[in-house]
């Protein structure tokens, strides 16, 4: 399935950077990053990564640097060469959007909206396009959920070794973001039970999956409180029973052991990188035979 992928590529964007690898994990050198990821890729320079948001943390230097034909972008679009085009942030990057509203139908075109605002683009979703919004407060008809997802590669689990109850990474206490690299940064939720997080700008935030993958759970404080929109495929009500959990004074250790196996399976299934791929690209095909 040839896919033309469309963003930015300059900068971390946590929803087009998840949703770029998912796809080249499923289709490969098929989906063609027009603006080429450079920080997607594992020749990118580590030190230029860390000098990217959040350090490059999580969604830089995933992928090998295969080849990937580049060429002629704006010919292809002319005759349909690509399947699927998607725009990977509507809001952010709308280069070859007139040629390609121009030469495709409305059903093979897909626009994201990793935005933490609620605004909708007005053009993509009056044009017909199928339209994904990270930060959706009321579920709609015309438009789907989406989320963040956990590089597969970087979902690795530490079951064993426990050696706190409690991070030391906590949103709430600036002060307690110490580490300086990734491998340090998930060693420490590696050797935690519960981790805090938090709603940031947007309700979805990495640090959510960043917490699971590496074998901790979430302590999602505020997240009763999530709208049922937003944030779909994450374990919304095993989070809110581990605070339950928690606010009954049952122990760290008890809970971990009570509630670890589902949580990780869940994540597993439906919040890896892949399963973003997945779910965006099964959500199309559902969409065209359905319209």
């Amino acid at each position: 399935m040839k896919i033309l992928f469309i963003s930015g590529g300059d900068n971390i964007d946590y929803q087009a950077d998840c949703l770029f690898v998912g796809l080249r994990e499923m289709f490969g050198a098929e989906v063609v990053d027009a603006n080429k990821h450079h920080h997607a890729y594992l020749t990118h320079p580590e030190a230029a990564c860390r000098q990217m948001y959040g350090m490059g943390m999580s969604v830089t230097r995933l992928l090998e640097d295969i080849e990937v034909d580049r060429t002629d972008i704006e010919a292809k679009i002319r005759t349909q060469y690509f399947d699927l085009v998607v725009f990977g942030s509507i809001f952010r990057n709308v280069d070859f959007l007139e040629p390609v509203i121009r030469n495709y139908p409305p059903d093979k075109i897909i626009a994201v909206d990793g935005e933490d605002h609620e605004r909708i683009n007005t053009l993509a979703r009056d044009f017909g396009m199928l339209y994904f919004k990270r930060e959706l407060a009321v579920a709609q008809d015309s438009i789907l959920p989406i989320n963040f997802a956990m590089p597969t590669s970087r979902f690795k689990p530490s079951f064993f070794n426990k050696t706190r109850d409690f991070s030391i990474c906590d949103p709430r206490d600036r002060s307690t973001y110490i580490y300086k690299d990734e491998a340090s940064y998930y060693e420490g939720y590696r050797e935690a039970r519960l981790a805090v997080t938090t709603k940031k700008s947007g309700w979805d935030c990495m640090r959510h999956y960043e917490i699971i993958a590496n074998g901790a759970l979430p302590l999602f404080l505020d997240v009763e409180t999530c709208p049922a929109a937003t944030m779909v495929s994450y374990e919304k009500a095993l989070c809110q029973q581990i605070i339950d959990d928690l606010a009954r004074k049952i122990s760290p250790s008890e809970i971990y052991e009570k509630h670890a196996s589902a949580m990780f399976s869940h994540a597993l299934v439906h919040n890896t990188t892949k399963a973003l791929g997945e779910y965006l690209v099964n959500s199309w095909f559902k969409a065209r035979a359905h319209p």
